[in-house]
């Protein structure tokens, strides 16, 4: 069976270079740049990031590493929230507007990050207020609401961080946003690394305040830079249609946000106070090998939206759907490349943490399989917004959440494990429902016109 699987992984570039060779000459360029850009960029960060989780965690210990991954979820959670579709919007409306009307980009530039700044500090004012009854009352662990606060602050930079990014996607500026994970990934390792050992869970969080504002500061010269280059002159601005933006598109993801993004918070939740925090370290431990399974399909998935919504401009379906296949492949052959040798190789890989980690194993196997359905499924999603499926997304991601939940019920009480199983169940259920879905809106989304009865005079 394992023969079998490791032979059609190698031939997974033979079957992307198929659809590609159909694109005409400039898609191609493109979307060759872009991926490469982005795989550059995205392998220096998840690298970098990984270095300094592993070490982080062996300053820390599981516990320790526990209460940092549960501040980081929850403050994660506060800036879905409040800034969840900023980028998005950023990358979809730049990338429709740069080419045939320079100053509405700008103003969409101007009003998401505008929007990012406001949002940001409201929502870390929001958690440095509620930090107390969060730990005592939700967290059970009351000695974290300093840390919380800390995390917070980092938070404050994440959302602003995802303006910024979104703009330069929507630009196809991606040797920009490479530099900058390479910015954040040289960042990580110095800061939060030295902050883990020389101050523990307090230290690591004042390593990610210092991390997100050398990324804020890069990326804010960055945007101008690319805007300077392509006469793009960013506005603040803003009428009422540029409003309508925020209520058309920037609402509904953020419902979608709300749907998901709790759940897998509650989730972690739940792990942590039924099994113990030093369950929720090993379970995070294990959860970053999702990130760097991924890290190809998430560093070529950013190519995705801008040129699918690029592409749906000029209403070519014929056109649309080759990206989207392209797209497909893109995203989905390298996490199944990656996710062999990761689940092959995860007793090894727990050991690398420490002693305290090694039963993370089967968790660990159990999150490679779910990435890769994870990564198969970031096309779908590209579709979905690209098309303006707003609430077919609502759907779909709630769906996502109520099956994750009812997982983690079930499964936290056997520890890391346990929820990694809930994540792969809901993987499955969402790609049970999500290609039947999308094959049939791009039939309704591309039909053809029907033609008018003629009219015979005799």
């Amino acid at each position: 069976m394992m023969p079998s699987l490791v032979m059609q992984a190698m031939r997974l570039p033979e079957t992307l270079a198929a659809p590609f060779r159909l694109l005409d000459p400039a898609l191609r360029r493109r979307i060759a740049t872009g991926a490469s850009w982005s795989i550059a960029g995205a392998g220096f960060a998840n690298a970098l990031a990984m270095a300094s989780n592993i070490a982080s965690a062996r300053f820390l210990g599981s516990t320790h590493y526990g209460e940092l991954a549960i501040v980081l979820s929850t403050t994660n959670l506060f800036t879905t929230l409040f800034g969840a579709g900023l980028s998005m919007t950023a990358t979809k409306y730049v990338a429709e507007h740069r080419e045939s009307d320079p100053g509405r980009a700008g103003t969409v530039i101007g009003l998401s990050s505008a929007t990012a700044f406001a949002v940001g500090a409201l929502a870390a004012l929001l958690v440095i207020v509620l930090s107390p009854w969060v730990t005592r009352d939700i967290l059970k662990a009351s000695g974290l609401s300093g840390a919380l606060s800390l995390g917070a602050v980092a938070m404050f930079f994440a959302a602003v961080n995802g303006s910024q990014t979104g703009a330069l996607s929507g630009l196809e500026a991606f040797h920009r946003i490479a530099l900058g994970n390479l910015v954040r990934g040289v960042s990580m390792v110095l800061l939060v690394t030295l902050g883990a050992w020389m101050g523990g869970v307090t230290g690591a969080l004042w390593g990610y305040i210092a991390v997100g504002a050398a990324t804020c500061v890069y990326y804010q010269i960055a945007v101008r830079r690319e805007c300077a280059v392509r006469d793009i002159r960013i506005s603040y601005r803003f009428d009422r249609a540029d409003f309508g933006i925020l209520w058309r598109f920037t609402f509904p993801v953020l419902i979608t946000t709300f749907s998901f993004t709790p759940a897998a918070w509650w989730s972690n939740v739940l792990l942590a106070k039924t099994s113990g925090y030093a369950q929720a370290g090993v379970f995070n431990a294990c959860f970053h090998w999702q990130m760097l399974t991924m890290f190809l399909s998430n560093a070529v998935s950013s190519v995705g939206l801008p040129m699918l919504s690029n592409v749906r401009a000029e209403g070519n379906a014929a056109k649309y759907k080759r990206c989207l296949t392209i797209n497909f492949l893109m995203t989905s052959a390298p996490a199944i490349l990656i996710a062999i040798p990761v689940a092959l190789g995860s007793r090894f890989i727990v050991n690398l943490y420490g002693p305290a980690f090694r039963d993370g194993a089967t968790a660990l196997s159990l999150i490679a399989i779910y990435a890769v359905l994870a990564a198969g499924n970031i096309s779908v999603g590209h579709a979905l917004w690209s098309l303006e499926a707003t609430k077919a997304a609502v759907w779909l991601i709630l769906l996502n959440g109520v099956v994750l939940v009812s997982g983690a019920y079930a499964l936290a009480g056997h520890g890391a494990s346990g929820l990694a199983g809930a994540y792969l169940m809901m993987g499955i259920v969402q790609t049970a429902v999500n290609i039947p879905f999308l094959m049939w809106l791009l039939r309704r989304r591309f039909a053809a016109p029907v033609a008018p009865p003629e009219v015979v005079l005799v």
